[in-house]
């Protein structure tokens, strides 16, 4: 079922002119997907998919409009590559890609991890980005002890045991702790959803999601940048991280702040029509 359901929706992709394509050079593999004319709107998913699944619907109504790319991060999807896996190699992946296709000015946003990897981006290339948006990430000025906190509250020891999906079981687990409203889903359907999207590169996922403790610290001492016009959005109900976290993200980077209702960790999926609204005026304003 839910390879039928990714064939069709590389269909829908291919009928709305989104084609996929793929990076390679000595370091990285990287899937990516394109479409559309105009302005470039980078897009980065986060730690628990691709960027077809993450942007289905999004992809299909920005590229309407703009030129939207989205790559697969290093190690999801069908991205892979022989660099450590940190922050530091996937900014230099999606900067790889970017200089491959020419694109020296886009828009960007981030969800969640994506976000992580977009603060890496815009710290190491200010001048590459005409807008940022972060979706749901806490970005430079996330107190990374609040991470033992959701330790704690999830009962596990360590951060890689909630976002490093290695059973079936862990996908309905995290799908709680993410969405605002939760859903049983079928044995049958989580052990499809893991042979498809989360059963290889656990160790490499350990280390990237271990990694980011020491990673996120070092740009908040950097307080001279001027940010590019930047949105952070977030749902209402985010249990990862909670909305006073994203507020006080754009307090820091001057942003706007768009709360997204009826949302939690991912209000791109679970209220997307709120949420494609204030996108849309984001990249328009």
């Amino acid at each position: 079922m839910v390879r039928w359901n990714q064939k069709q929706l590389s269909k829908k992709f291919e009928r709305n002119g989104i084609v996929e394509g793929h990076f390679q050079n000595d370091e990285h593999s990287i899937r990516y997907f394109e479409g559309g004319e105009g302005e470039t709107v980078l897009l980065l998913h986060g730690f628990g998919g691709d960027a077809q699944v993450t942007w289905r619907k999004m992809f299909m109504d920005l590229s309407e409009n703009y030129h939207v790319i989205a790559p697969d991060l290093l190690w999801f999807g069908k991205s892979t590559s022989t660099a450590t896996p940190n922050l530091d190699s996937q900014v230099d992946a999606v900067k790889d890609l970017l200089d491959d296709k020419k694109i020296d000015q886009t828009a960007i946003a981030g969800i969640s991890y994506g976000g992580f990897v977009l603060t890496g981006l815009i710290y190491a290339y200010p001048d590459l980005f005409t807008k940022i948006g972060i979706i749901d990430c806490p970005g430079v000025t996330y107190d990374v002890a609040n991470l033992d906190t959701l330790c704690a509250t999830q009962g596990v020891k360590s951060v890689d045991e909630i976002f490093v999906v290695k059973t079936p079981e862990d996908i309905q687990e995290l799908s709680d702790l993410g969405s605002y409203k939760q859903r049983n889903i079928p044995n049958g359907i989580l052990e499809d959803i893991y042979t498809v999207y989360y059963d290889q590169h656990h160790e490499k996922l350990t280390k990237l999601i271990l990694s980011l403790k020491e990673e996120q610290g070092r740009f908040a001492i950097d307080t001279t940048l001027s940010f590019a016009p930047t949105t952070i959005f977030w749902g209402e109900f985010d249990r990862v991280f909670p909305i006073e976290e994203g507020e006080k993200l754009a307090n820091f980077m001057n942003a706007d702040f768009q709360m997204i209702p009826n949302a939690g960790h991912a209000p791109n999926v679970e209220n997307y029509k709120d949420f494609l609204v204030a996108f849309r005026s984001f990249l328009e304003n």
